[in-house]
């Protein structure tokens, strides 16, 4: 089974959720954490372990008023009011845990009335059972760390 989680760093904080498929199908963020972007590798890393563990199919499909307000946690968690004051600065990755690897996708914010699109050139994969690692390129797609790992491989002694 393929489990999801998302990721979003906005107003200071680091935001990580479970993502679930519906019954119909549709995906559902839910029971979002929030961190400061000084937090450690090891918190993170237990985060999104958290998060990719409570990832479920066939959730129960939300209601028309539950959908409405389905956001509001994840408004709450980066303190802000609305969904436009959140998706001001906001930068998304999703993650996902399938085959013994975790897949990285990071977004492109293209505002609130249009959300955002997926940087398929930037996509980064790390073994599943390596949480640190999974947690430090979260953190360097997220902006919030310096990519430091080599460009190129070196044929030097």
């Amino acid at each position: 089974m393929q489990q999801s989680a998302v990721a979003y760093f906005t107003n200071g904080r680091i935001i990580i959720a479970a993502v679930s498929r519906t019954a119909a199908g549709d995906t559902i963020a839910t029971d979002p954490k929030w961190f400061g972007k000084s937090a450690k590798k090891a918190v993170i890393a237990q985060a999104i372990t958290e998060a990719l563990s409570a990832s479920r199919d066939n959730v129960t499909d939300p209601t028309p008023d539950q959908w409405k307000r389905q956001f509001i946690p994840f408004q709450d968690a980066a303190a802000v009011k609305n969904f436009k004051t959140f998706m001001r600065d906001a930068k998304r990755v999703d993650l996902e845990r399938r085959d013994g690897a975790v897949t990285l996708m990071p977004f492109d914010n293209l505002g609130a009335n249009n959300g955002f699109e997926a940087r398929d050139g930037e996509v980064r994969k790390v073994a599943a059972d390596d949480g640190e690692s999974v947690a430090g390129a979260l953190l360097i797609l997220l902006g919030l760390r310096p990519d430091s790992s080599p460009s190129v491989a070196s044929d030097a002694d």
